[in-house]
């Protein structure tokens, strides 16, 4: 297939179902105010856990690419938080700008916005989704644990309760679906002898089903809450540090640690989505600019339209 008509197969593909979803959602969030936090609810204690209990169970995951990616997501991390330091000592950023501004970089949205894109990414490559899919969800837990840890640091900036934020991790409930996935998955209890349990497995593989959809209005529910702050050059660099330099760093780190094939394709993906709600919810908590880290959400998630297509094109051709 010619380079142009598989961009526009992915454009078509990934991006179009995602627009339609997230527009829908958006749609919905206009005309009921409450809907982004009821869908968030839905989203966090039913859908995400048992998303990611059933792919990493049915998942080719081998034991020994775990500690990979909990590597290449902390390495990440600390190559991302460098370079916004960086643009925020050329700014001349205030305290709390930077914390934000760090947080718009360093937290993306691994949740409801790479792992639906996995899915419909790989979606038609038997076998490659549930792995990809699979990746993707360590690299979540790894961004839930990031965002009440160093993320909570950050927004702080010297006011506030770090610890209080740090607890909220262990609120999370797909990490303990995480947890339990692996551990049964090591003794021997995957997805093929849970089958076998018809009344368990059935209805976690329908309600899994539904988590796609609903992650990506979610999210269009999110982005109708927001009202964008006059800071145009500093959005504009949380921006292209949040949507291009994330991809080129997780390019640069795929090649130092040595990977290639469907696992460097999503570590590199994944990376390149927009910035995570969570940096907004930490904003909001310590009082910290919460209206540039809504606004660095809002516009990332609308750009992403357009970036993220690409990155899974140079991606998938030349990795």
């Amino acid at each position: 297939m010619e380079p142009l008509q598989q961009l526009i197969q992915i454009v078509y593909t990934v991006i179009g179902p995602l627009v339609v979803m997230v527009g829908a959602g958006y749609l919905m969030g206009r005309r009921v105010p409450a809907a982004a936090e009821v869908f968030a609810k839905i989203l966090l204690y039913l859908l995400i856990p048992i998303f990611v209990f059933v792919n990493i169970l049915t998942s080719t995951l081998k034991a020994g690419e775990f500690g990979t990616i909990v590597w290449f997501s902390a390495l990440a991390l600390v190559a991302l938080y460098a370079a916004a330091r960086g643009v925020s000592a050329v700014r001349r950023h205030d305290r709390p700008l930077r914390g934000t501004f760090a947080n718009t970089a360093i937290l993306y949205n691994s949740a409801n916005f790479s792992m639906p894109v996995m899915a419909l990414a790989f979606g038609a490559i038997p076998g490659q989704e549930t792995y990809a899919v699979a990746v993707q969800a360590v690299v979540a837990a790894c961004q839930g644990f990031a965002a009440y840890t160093v993320g909570a640091f950050l927004a702080a900036a010297g006011a506030g309760s770090v610890g209080h934020a740090m607890v909220k991790v262990f609120k999370l409930p797909f990490l303990y679906a995480l947890l339990a996935a692996i551990v049964m998955k090591q003794v021997g209890l995957d997805g093929e002898a849970l089958k076998r349990v018809t009344i368990v497995w059935q209805p976690l593989t329908i309600i899994s089903g539904a988590y796609v959809p609903m992650a990506l209005m979610t999210l269009g529910a999110q982005m109708a809450c927001v009202r964008l702050v006059r800071a145009p050059v500093d959005l504009a660099l949380a921006v292209v540090t949040r949507l291009v330099l994330g991809p080129l760093l997780g390019l640069a780190l795929v090649k130092l640690m040595g990977l290639e094939g469907l696992l460097a394709q999503v570590l590199v993906i994944g990376v390149a989505a927009p910035s995570a709600v969570a940096g907004v919810v930490l904003a909001i908590e310590f009082k910290n600019r919460p209206d540039f880290a809504a606004s660095a959400v809002f516009l990332s998630t609308l750009l992403a339209g357009v970036t993220v297509p690409l990155v899974i094109f140079l991606a998938q051709t030349f990795l």
